[in-house]
């Protein structure tokens, strides 16, 4: 919905700037406040935007909260690796802002039946999490939510 703003000396429509106070009202949204028409835009339905998960250590940008995903009947895990160092993951169907490393193997898996790959920021290469596949095209990500900046 394309949002204006009208003077009210005459009605042409001019879009939103916020740099422009002299215009108070918006046409198409019931002559609301001004800031309270930003307040709602910026509230828009563009929740992929808005709820994204960044990388802690550069923020770069590595998934969504819309890219959650459930395996095993969970989307949040608690794992340990062979020398018990334990990993609270979260499972996204992708992560554009991660890139892959090393070998893919099945050895010490957490998820029966996927191999994994070390999932590293592609911002900085912080270590993020793994990235887990079967054959086929079934594959997640289980990042380190620590790691992550945003809304888990």
């Amino acid at each position: 919905m394309r949002r204006c703003l009208t003077r009210s000396s005459d009605q042409r429509q001019w879009p939103i700037n916020a740099l422009n106070p002299w215009a108070p009202t918006c046409k198409d949204s019931g002559d609301q406040p001004l800031d309270q028409v930003l307040k709602e835009s910026q509230q828009a339905p563009d929740l992929e935007k808005e709820r994204r998960l960044y990388c802690i250590a550069c923020k770069h940008s590595i998934t969504s909260h819309g890219q959650r995903a459930e395996v095993q009947g969970a989307h949040q895990h608690t794992c340990a690796n062979p020398r018990q160092i334990n990993y609270h993951i979260g499972c996204f169907r992708q992560a554009p802002g991660c890139i892959e490393i090393g070998e893919t193997t099945e050895e010490y898996t957490w998820f029966a039946g996927y191999a994994w790959q070390v999932a590293l920021c592609g911002g900085c290469g912080t270590h993020l999490g793994w990235l887990f596949q079967r054959r086929g095209a079934d594959r997640f990500y289980g990042l380190i939510l620590a790691q992550l900046a945003g809304e888990h």
